[in-house]
């Protein structure tokens, strides 16, 4: 039996950073699918996504930009590995326009060798700060 990878800091640092960067360029949906596991869940402060058929109608609308604009900021990746197929990433991510960073904790699990999204938990900013995203709309 072939030995099962070992999630590597480094390797859920690039998926993390090249998820960011997916979303912030516009990506079509259909190239966002691959990073996602199965069982994905995504806890937004106004709404949960669930799954790759959610995901796409979600991406679809405005609801998404806040999410979307968001980037790691410079050391702000805290990777814990749990198993040798599970991670946990804690994410420092600035908002537009300079808004103060708020934290994204990741769930990333290990399927045939490539690291994928299972969850990411999205702690709402201060009211203070930009509004909430809109709920998510269900067809």
């Amino acid at each position: 039996m072939p030995a099962r990878p070992t999630p590597v800091a480094a390797t859920v640092e690039d998926l993390v950073r090249d998820w960011y960067d997916a979303l912030g360029r516009g990506v079509p949906a259909e190239q966002l699918l691959p990073y996602l596991a199965n069982g994905l869940r995504i806890d937004l402060p106004t709404a949960v996504v669930r799954g790759p058929q959610e995901f796409s109608r979600w991406y679809l609308t405005d609801a998404c930009l806040p999410f979307t604009r968001c980037k790691p900021e410079p050391a702000g990746i805290q990777v814990r590995v749990q198993s040798p197929v599970h991670a946990m990433a804690s994410v420092s991510v600035a908002g537009p326009d300079g808004t103060p960073a708020a934290r994204h904790e990741w769930w990333v699990v290990f399927q045939d060798g490539v690291p994928r999204i299972r969850t990411i938990a999205v702690e709402p900013r201060p009211s203070s700060e930009a509004p909430a995203p809109a709920p998510l709309t269900r067809t």
